[in-house]
């Protein structure tokens, strides 16, 4: 891939600018509103883009989101989806921009649930409903697989290691982009990019990793499965960038799982921020989602 960015993903680069003001969570009602309609024009465009129909679904006892491209078909199977938005905002319909990607480029029908938030819902309680979810879609004959962007991205990492440790089916294949595998804050852990992500800030991850945890450690497993095992995992692709704040806990996460035999792809992109992939208008999240769909389905031949 080549290393020099498209102009207008220059142009977005320089002009974010972060927020590094702490979050007041009396306020997360608005907060959340305001991230839904940050996102809702490219959700848009990639509804219409994809082709997608989508219908509120009850998969094992929770509510999801079911997806699927007219273009794409389901032929292919069905993908488990976790959204992402720290644990404490979000919803599928926020995510269509990768979500639809992949429904279109994979040919699968893509379940996502929707799991309870924090500050309101703590750990396990997320995590318990990606199971739910995921261990009735696993009962179900057919191809599957997995995927998950920042937050979700540790929930479906989660998600797989307990169906390897439970011995419930596993999917053929998953697909983490930028995840939040690992929610210590030690500042060390984030090396050069601590502060220089441009939609990602530092003071984020404190307020989510003192939140989102409740009353569970930081290096428990079920909240940084990044920490946990990751014998027997299906073969894995993680993206990040080099502008991304959590691009150095994705580095570590690969080098765990090649030295634990699991196959698995690592892309960085240089100048790239924590899950790019959202921003249609930049010709390199189209490229990076097309590289994923093209793993995912070697994965399913």
């Amino acid at each position: 891939m080549s290393s020099d960015l498209s102009a207008e993903a220059l142009a977005k680069r320089r002009s974010y600018i972060p927020e590094n003001d702490p979050i007041d969570f009396a306020d997360i009602e608005r907060i959340r509103i305001e991230a839904k309609d940050g996102f809702a024009a490219a959700a848009e465009r990639a509804v219409e883009r994809h082709q997608l129909e989508t219908e509120d679904v009850v998969v094992g006892g929770v509510d999801c989101l079911r997806i699927v491209s007219r273009s794409g078909g389901t032929d292919n199977g069905r993908l488990f989806y976790v959204f992402g938005g720290g644990f404490i905002v979000g919803d599928p319909e926020t995510d269509m921009p990768v979500i639809g990607a992949l429904a279109e480029w994979c040919g699968v029908e893509v379940i996502a649930p929707r799991y309870r938030l924090a500050p309101e819902h703590t750990a396990p309680a997320a995590g318990d409903d990606c199971w739910a979810a995921y261990e009735a879609m696993a009962s179900v004959p057919g191809r599957l697989l997995a995927a998950g962007e920042s937050a979700g991205g540790n929930l479906a990492l989660l998600t797989v290691q307990r169906a390897v440790a439970e011995g419930v089916r596993a999917p053929e294949a998953q697909a983490l982009l930028s995840p939040a595998a690992d929610l210590r804050t030690d500042r060390e852990l984030f090396g050069p990019v601590a502060d220089r992500d441009p939609s990602l800030s530092f003071q984020l991850m404190l307020d989510v990793a003192g939140t989102y945890p409740g009353g569970l450690a930081l290096t428990d497993p079920a909240v940084s499965p990044g920490l946990g095992l990751v014998d027997g995992l299906p073969p894995t692709i993680i993206t990040t960038g080099t502008y991304d704040l959590l691009m150095e806990m994705c580095l570590r996460l690969a080098r765990k799982l090649r030295r634990a035999g699991v196959p698995v792809e690592c892309n960085v992109w240089p100048g790239l921020w924590h899950v790019f992939e959202f921003y249609d208008e930049f010709a390199e999240s189209a490229e990076s989602l097309r590289d994923i769909a093209a793993f995912l389905n070697r994965e399913l031949q």
